[in-house]
């Protein structure tokens, strides 16, 4: 895109032609012929060339999650800080942009990392852990990338939203119900897979649709969607949105979160506290800590400039700035909810502000 933006920028006819003149009075009459695309072409040529140093840089791609999530806003201020860092020398972050792209979430940033498509991801632990593992839906992945913690960020809270009038007040009430259950890729859907079998259920009791908390909106206030789940940080903006529409949070049983826990030990039985959102009630769930990982393929250098990057006081106020979760992601608790080594970049720069032992 930034490459896009410069061209357009420097290649309109006009301004082709009048640094065309000026490189001719420099260096004087340059023959093109009479062909109008031969000039065109040379101009174009020579404006790439004289703009080149303005892309002189590597793009440091962070997987976050859709727009209405908290992984893209985290994601946008830590790709800021680090763009911030980089400017910085000397560091192994010279000539690094940080840039948040959206995703489907937890496994699509797990892959994408494995297969060098962006640098960096945030990933539910216990997702982290099965990509670890190879287990699960990461069998496949090649034994020759694995992926490695920066850092524990905050926790995330399984959300089930659905309208007051759809006559659902438990798990149980989901059976034939529009429900979305985020769309492949997304940690949320292998949530919601676990929730639903702890309550003898699967997706194919449900009406399901596969959308990204982003895309539920309208269909939650028109009653074509009785309700949505989504693992996020709490509060939520895509939860928000629909105060005015009558919504509840479905509770998560203790005993059930306890047992999903027993089975999957990077996830938690948890609390979403009352007053998290307008008229809702302390909510029972589960909840599990959210990570930023890279490959372990990744320079030590690098990935050591990246954790002091996230810990500086530039980036960590752009986080308090920037989302109400940001203000709990501090260095007092980045060892918190790990559930994959970290990288050996990452542990040193821990040992250096002395959180890990010699």
């Amino acid at each position: 895109m930034v490459r896009a933006n410069w061209i357009k920028r420097l290649s309109s006819p006009q301004q082709l032609h009048q640094r065309g003149r000026r490189e001719d009075r420099i260096r004087g009459k340059i023959s093109l012929g009479n062909h109008p695309v031969h000039a065109i072409f040379f101009f174009f040529s020579l404006a790439l060339a004289i703009a080149q140093p303005a892309w002189a840089f590597t793009p440091f791609r962070i997987g976050t999650g859709g727009s209405t999530g908290v992984y893209y806003p985290i994601g946008k201020q830590i790709a800021a800080g680090l763009t911030a860092k980089a400017r910085e020398a000397p560091s192994a972050l010279d000539n690094y942009i940080g840039i948040a792209q959206n995703s489907a979430g937890s496994i699509e940033n797990v892959r994408a990392i494995t297969t060098g498509e962006i640098e960096a991801g945030m990933v539910q632990a216990d997702i982290a852990a099965l990509a670890h593992e190879g287990l699960g839906d990461f069998a496949d992945l090649a034994k020759t990338t694995k992926i490695r913690a920066i850092a524990g960020l905050y926790s995330e809270k399984f959300q089930l939203v659905v309208r007051k009038d759809a006559g659902i007040n438990s798990i149980s009430d989901l059976k034939g119900k529009k429900i979305s259950v985020d769309e492949l890729g997304s940690g949320t859907r292998a949530i919601m897979d676990l929730v639903l079998g702890a309550y003898g259920l699967t997706e194919n009791d449900l009406l399901p649709l596969y959308l990204k908390p982003a895309f539920t909106e309208d269909k939650m206030k028109n009653g074509q969607l009785q309700g949505f789940a989504i693992m996020a940080g709490v509060p939520n903006v895509a939860v928000s949105k629909l105060f005015d529409t009558g919504i509840s949070l479905l509770p998560v049983d203790p005993s059930v979160a306890s047992a999903i826990s027993r089975k999957h030990k990077y996830l938690a039985p948890g609390k979403i506290a009352a007053g998290s959102y307008e008229g809702i009630p302390e909510t029972p769930t589960l909840e599990v800590y959210a990570l930023l990982v890279v490959a372990d393929t990744m320079p030590e250098a690098l990935a050591h400039a990246v954790t002091e990057a996230l810990f500086s006081q530039e980036t960590l106020k752009l986080l308090a700035e920037g989302h109400p979760l940001g203000k709990t992601i501090t260095l007092d608790t980045a060892l918190q909810g790990l559930s994959i080594p970290l990288h050996p970049g990452a542990e040193r720069f821990y040992r250096e502000q002395g959180l890990v032992r010699q």
